[in-house]
């Protein structure tokens, strides 16, 4: 197996940040499904942390786990046309996401690749660097010394402020408090895992989690139904603004001309809310918890912060604390495909229709991979440790052809929201407050986060 030698030289603290505890012992698949279903992140054995692959024919659909790094590499990249996403990743966010990019596959999602990938460029998201940093200041300056906040829907608040301004010109009259509610409702009945979609139960079938779950996205059709529909009609009088929502509408396919449907459209604008905010939000929320455990690691990024003075290029070391953060809590647990024909990964060949899981969680905290792998130490990434980090080990953003094309977007944000909190406050977690780890379609704080907010001195 391959080795990713990410060796910090010892743990700042022996501390260990909240994360379920794997137990050693085996569970009949009926039993495994539920924990899956309960929380995927808490349902592996110890098994899964120390071996390089896991293959059972036996199941309803053969299965493989793949955490050897270069097993990783041979899914996402070097034979990534043999894989798509799999049937039950469709079946979970097809509802909310539709056939936008997160799940198109074959020639639709590479036509929408190539449509959008202008639209996050490296000097498109570097403008969007004044307005985000102008957001997070006036949600923070509503905070006051002593107070207690749920930090985890603080962000979600905050990063779901700056995607309306940034991409979409406030045009998005949806309330935040309405849009957070019926995602949660999604997450919690479509967006896990039960018996009932392992066993392929019609899309159609009215189950009790699916009628509400209906009710989420009728929600969520009409109101941005509504919004592109009036931004459409915009479009048309030469009236809109220039944003991503009419860039969506806009662009043409540099290989064909064509424009995207109203449907891919929808589609995408619904996987840049869901994306450009939640996992973010979920980010900046675990990255404050550990701040929160580390005072020593939060003044070093607060003194960083303030010699930097607003330029996040100098801010390596803060940096290097939201990828420790995106290693321990990656905002997407689990990838998963499907092989369309047989192949040979690592030790195993499989047969075409096998479902292959590949789970940043698993990998980051492989025991085989990392030292000390449960603790928070920043600098594993720094520039003398991070060349030793084998690229497939480390994939919070995805790998190959298909990683997050919002990377840069979500990172620019993150240090710049990361840096506006840090220089002004120090948050401590509320006594008593359980910090947990929930997986459905990303990692959430199961309770939220409970924090004091103190005014930093200075």
């Amino acid at each position: 197996m391959s080795q990713a030698l990410a060796e910090p030289a010892e743990s700042p603290a022996r501390i260990r940040p909240a994360a379920p505890v794997p137990v050693d012992r085996l569970v009949s698949r009926i039993e495994a499904v539920r924990l899956i279903g309960k929380n995927a992140v808490a349902a592996w054995g110890e098994r899964a942390y120390q071996l390089p692959y896991i293959y059972d024919r036996n199941w309803m659909q053969d299965f493989l786990l793949v955490n050897d790094p270069d097993g990783v590499k041979h899914v996402l990249l070097d034979n990534v046309g043999n894989y798509v996403k799999s049937r039950q990743v469709q079946r979970t966010t097809g509802p909310a996401l539709g056939n936008g990019l997160f799940n198109a596959d074959g020639d639709s999602w590479k036509f929408q690749r190539r449509t959008t990938a202008p639209m996050f460029s490296a000097r498109r998201v570097l403008d969007f660097a004044e307005a985000m940093a102008a957001v997070a200041e006036r949600e923070l300056s509503t905070w006051h010394d002593g107070m207690t906040v749920d930090a985890a829907d603080r962000m979600m608040r905050l990063t779901y402020k700056i995607i309306t301004h940034t991409m979409f010109s406030d045009d998005v009259q949806l309330d935040y408090r309405a849009v957070a509610d019926n995602f949660v409702t999604y997450l919690d009945t479509l967006g896990r895992v039960d018996m009932l979609m392992m066993l392929g139960v019609p899309h159609w079938a009215p189950t009790p989690k699916r009628l509400k779950a209906g009710r989420a996205m009728r929600f969520f059709r009409r109101e941005i139904g509504a919004l592109i529909a009036r931004r459409a009609k915009e479009v048309e009088q030469g009236t809109a603004p220039k944003d991503l929502l009419t860039l969506l509408l806009t662009t043409r396919d540099p290989e064909g001309g064509a424009l995207f449907t109203l449907d891919e459209v929808y589609s995408n604008v619904m996987t840049f809310i869901f994306a450009g905010h939640e996992t973010t939000a979920n980010t900046l929320a675990w990255t404050l918890y550990l701040l929160s455990q580390f005072p020593d690691v939060d003044a070093k990024v607060a003194a960083e912060v303030r010699a930097a003075d607003g330029d996040i290029a100098r801010m390596p070391y803060t940096r290097q604390v939201i990828e420790e953060s995106l290693r321990l809590y990656p905002a997407a647990p689990f990838i998963s495909r499907d092989s369309v024909g047989p192949d040979r990964v690592g030790p195993h060949d499989i047969r075409g229709g096998t479902s292959v899981l590949i789970s940043p969680w698993l990998i980051q905290r492989h025991r085989k991979l990392w030292r000390e792998p449960d603790y928070f130490d920043p600098d594993r990434f720094a520039p003398a440790n991070r060349e030793n980090i084998h690229r497939f080990a480390y994939i919070p953003f995805g790998a190959g052809p298909r990683i997050c094309i919002g990377m840069g977007f979500a990172m620019q944000e993150a240090l710049i929201c990361l840096s506006r909190i840090v220089a002004r406050w120090r948050l401590r977690m509320v006594p008593g407050h359980v910090v947990a780890p929930l997986s459905r379609l990303t990692l959430r704080p199961a309770f939220g986060l409970q924090m004091t907010a103190h005014a930093r001195e200075g």
